[in-house]
């Protein structure tokens, strides 16, 4: 009996480990042939309240879900957040294999110091990708020849107005700035706050004001230092500080956050708003009706129309996971995932965000605002890159924004504003074109 009780607790062991052997992922919580798994830890900023999350979340989800050999460590830093988490780790030399970031003015000195790899050789052998990106859309990450991530989120600047309230109080829609400033002034006279605007705002029109007397290569020449910023400058310096003493702009704007700035043109406070387009996704639907996007005013005779517009998020690859052959196929892997059609057919559709992408879509599915920012960009004589996005380099943003606050706060003069930009840029000059 003894002997026997023995012989059926050995066939039981050996029937519980075959058993445990075979569980499956869903069972264990382990993807199967677990030896045999790439593990990717993956940092990115698309979370929470952030507008891009319900599209984002869900790519990497099923990313990990469909690739049972590859698994996905995910970590997120909503927002800013990232931008000290990524530095944290590049210090202790300890990058994600992957992560999302913007382009050259927060990457560069982790392509100068070798932590993110040159991926040229691998967009153009992969014929996925062929036609698959808008033009220019790899400006932002192309340094010195080389490129160095994949483009998924784009921008650009728009100006919508409460067309209600320019109707309900009689004020013509601006065309050019004479107009604007007129309006302005209609518009403070009878309590309302012209633009729902914080001081992002106020320097996206200054430079949309610059741009409209530029080209692409202007504007890189200014930012390379090859060209000194001047009179064309100086205007647009004038224009905005002056419609701040207009009180073109709210209360404390400077201390604003970009939705808070929307919820008073939500409240119908102000019957004007320039900003950037991720923030159309949380525009207020039931209002929409009241709304149009309408072309930023010119600044003067000589200036033509333009939009700020380009491509602001990528996705990259660290050197570290570049240089192990399966980390690298897999890391690809989920790079084409989140810089690809799905992803961004559901940035347009889903969370009216612009895309970098050339993705059909139906527009009946897409928010009416975004439509309408998609064709003024598709009608625009002209398409360029924002500095403030693209062309800076990484140490001129730090102290651009400040200065173009002081400026606005009247603590320097349009003049002294110019001479310290190029100071700035003099110091700084943009090296990515070399």
């Amino acid at each position: 009996m003894k002997r026997m009780i023995q012989m059926l607790s050995g066939i039981l062991f050996f029937v519980v480990l075959i058993g445990c052997q075979g569980l499956n992922e869903s069972e264990t919580g382990e993807k199967e042939g677990s030896d045999d798994i790439v593990n990717l830890r993956v940092l990115h900023s698309f979370t929470g309240s952030q507008p891009q999350a319900p599209v984002m979340e869900p790519a990497f989800e099923e990313f990990d879900e469909e690739h049972g050999d590859i698994e996905l460590n995910i970590q997120t830093a909503a927002g800013n957040d990232i931008l000290e988490q990524l530095r944290t780790e590049m210090a202790a030399e300890d990058p994600p294999d992957v992560f999302t970031h913007w382009g050259m003015r927060r990457t560069e000195n982790y392509i100068k110091n070798g932590v993110i790899p040159d991926i040229s050789d691998m967009i153009e052998s992969d014929q996925d990708l062929d036609g698959l990106y808008m033009d220019g859309a790899f400006g932002p990450v192309t340094y010195q020849g080389g490129i160095y991530g994949l483009p998924f989120q784009g921008y650009s600047y728009y100006l919508m107005i409460n067309k209600d309230l320019f109707e309900e109080h009689g004020v013509d829609i601006p065309t050019n700035y004479e107009e604007l400033k007129k309006a302005v002034i209609q518009f403070t006279d009878v309590g309302l706050i012209p633009f729902a605007a914080n001081n992002h705002s106020a320097r996206y029109m200054l430079l949309t004001w610059f741009a409209q007397k530029q080209t692409t290569e202007d504007l890189r020449s200014y930012a390379t230092a090859e060209q000194e910023f001047g009179e064309d400058l100086l205007l647009a310096a004038e224009k905005a500080l002056e419609l701040a003493e207009l009180g073109a702009f709210p209360e404390g704007y400077m201390n604003l956050e970009t939705a808070q700035s929307l919820e008073i043109f939500h409240a119908e406070q102000a019957p004007m708003f320039y900003q950037h387009s991720w923030t159309v996704g949380s525009i207020d639907e039931e209002l929409l009706d009241s709304y149009e996007i309408i072309p930023f005013p010119l600044g003067d005779e000589q200036s033509e129309p333009t939009v700020l517009a380009g491509t602001g998020h990528f996705i990259y690859m660290s050197q570290r996971a570049y240089d192990d052959p399966d980390k690298r196929e897999a890391a690809w892997k989920l790079m084409k995932k989140i810089a690809g059609p799905d992803v961004a057919k559901g940035f347009v559709e889903d969370i009216a965000n612009n895309t970098a992408l050339n993705v059909e879509y139906d527009e009946e599915n897409v928010n009416p605002i975004l439509n309408q920012i998609l064709d003024d960009m598709d009608n625009a004589e002209k398409l360029l890159p924002s500095y403030e996005e693209e062309l800076f380099a990484s140490a001129v943003e730090g102290e651009y924004w400040p200065l173009t606050d002081a400026l606005l706060l009247g603590d320097i003069t349009p003049q002294e504003y110019v001479d310290q930009m190029n100071d700035i840029v003099s110091e700084h000059p943009n090296v990515q074109f070399e």
